[in-house]
């Protein structure tokens, strides 16, 4: 059995012996790839013009256009002028630069970000008017009240000269966003690989007795080490009955033997995340109750994966894993009725798919409520994450729907927990997910995720190997 992990040893071995671990990511600004984003977006447009800010969505969709990294930054675009591309961001100030560190400043935002015209962010309200004077219209965001409330300066006077239609250009933005470009796949190709490769050293490193943090440890330094900068998101690192927690982030707990280990994790490389989720015994052996689970949920995460293609909708690969799990739920003894949307909801309780790209769960939305959702298209980047949650929980989800539920309803809810009772007591504390990251391709798919892996003989044959981490 495998030692728990000694901190100041693995700290001593950190830059040397974590095999697999590759170059930093190139940190290189490529101006052209965002030009090409502005000018499809601006082909868009009715003339008028463009005010977009850092403020709104965590700024992620003024990223996606300028790949300007600094806060509180302005994007003015302009279709049909001689300047196209304002940047409007904070002066490098060599006094602040001793206590927060240089800033790109007014000259970086042209010869670096490509920008046409640039001035520092306190000139905008007196250089806004220059550009708005002549137009008829106004693309920003609705969320955005600081701008709409400054725009009330000039909008609403019809002999003014300024625009006076308002639009929301965020659904362009985010169709733009949902099919990715070629630098993008790049880098999330790179976040899920990086990802990947952290998930194997933690399945190489654990052992009972090891705290969630250890292993949350092991997995962000091989982050670090391999090029990506931070995580995605919080990574989710639940042990026993913590795995059955969807978005249990705390990751303290000691784990036991017997344990399962849910890994719900992505490395950022460029802004871009991965979200890969991997579930392990902490021992390095299933046991049975945990292998009938599994198995379930892999292979509806298998037939959903194979099912994506062009075409396809997006629900459509969600009910292939739906109907796996529910097959399996039944058979389990974990529900009576697998018409049962609400029984279902019991041992899994959301769509199984999502984008990602800058965001974990990115923009695009999920198409029409038609049984279909929206067609896939090459380009498109999702998750498919079927799983399976047993725990203190699970019944009673149940009893608090009875007390609101009709008398004929409470009946059949009654005779449900009668009926499941001695399952969920049998596979308790049982919490699995297995979710890869998938291309949308001409031909078919690809998986992205595919370094970490998901089979059982495949998980524990890895755990048999030694890691430079816990020697």
């Amino acid at each position: 059995m495998k030692e728990s992990c000694k901190p100041a040893l693995a700290l001593a071995l950190l830059l040397t012996l974590v095999c697999g671990i590759r170059a930093a990511a190139s940190d290189s600004f490529d101006a052209s790839v965002y030009a090409h984003r502005r000018e499809a977006l601006m082909q868009k447009f009715e003339g008028g013009i463009a005010i977009l800010t850092q403020r709104v969505w965590g700024g992620k969709d003024f990223y996606y256009l300028t790949g300007f990294d600094e806060p509180e930054a302005i994007c003015l675009l302009i279709p049909d002028g001689k300047v196209r591309y304002v940047l409007f961001v904070r002066p490098d100030d060599p006094a602040r630069t001793l206590w927060t560190g240089k800033r790109h400043g007014v000259k970086a935002a042209k010869e670096i970000f490509g920008a046409d015209a640039a001035f520092p962010l306190d000139q905008f309200e007196n250089v806004l008017p220059r550009y708005l004077r002549g137009r008829d219209r106004i693309y920003c965001s609705p969320r955005d009240r600081e701008l709409l409330d400054l725009l009330q300066r000039w909008v609403g006077n019809p002999t003014s000269g300024y625009p006076q239609t308002i639009s929301d250009p965020t659904a362009h933005i985010h169709a733009m966003r949902l099919i990715k470009d070629a630098e993008e796949i790049r880098l999330l190709r790179e976040a899920a690989a990086i990802t990947c490769e952290a998930l194997r050293e933690v399945m190489k490193a654990a052992a009972p007795g090891m705290y969630e943090y250890e292993l949350e440890a092991i997995l962000e330094y091989v982050f670090h080490r391999s090029g990506s900068p931070r995580t995605g998101f919080p990574s989710i690192v639940g042990s026993g009955p913590n795995a059955t927690i969807l978005h249990y982030e705390t990751n303290r707990r000691r784990t036991e033997d017997g344990d399962l280990v849910l890994m719900d994790v992505g490395a950022e490389v460029g802004r871009y995340t991965a979200d890969v989720t991997r579930t392990f015994p902490v021992n390095g052996r299933f046991s049975l109750k945990q292998r009938e689970v599994y198995e379930i949920v892999l292979e509806a995460n298998r037939r959903a994966v194979s099912f994506i293609t062009p075409g396809v909708g997006l629900y459509e690969v969600h009910i292939q894993a739906l109907q796996v799990v529910r097959e399996g739920l039944l058979r389990l003894g974990l529900i009576t009725d697998t018409e049962s949307e609400w029984q279902t909801g019991v041992g899994l309780m959301y769509n199984t798919n999502h984008w990602i790209g800058l965001d974990g769960h990115d923009v695009g939305g999920r198409g029409p409520r038609d049984g279909v959702g929206m067609k896939l298209r090459p380009g498109m980047v999702l998750t498919v994450e079927p799983g399976i949650y047993v725990g203190e929980h699970s019944l009673k989800i149940v009893e608090a729907r009875m007390q609101q539920a009709a008398p004929a309803r409470r009946k059949e809810m009654e005779d449900f927990i009668a009926a499941v009772k001695p399952a969920v007591a049998k596979y308790m504390n049982i919490g699995i997910r297995i979710e890869d990251d998938v291309l949308v391709t001409d031909e078919g798919h690809e998986v992205l995720s595919k370094g970490a892996p998901k089979g059982i003989r495949d998980i524990e044959t890895l755990m048999k190997q030694a890691s430079h981490l816990n020697r």
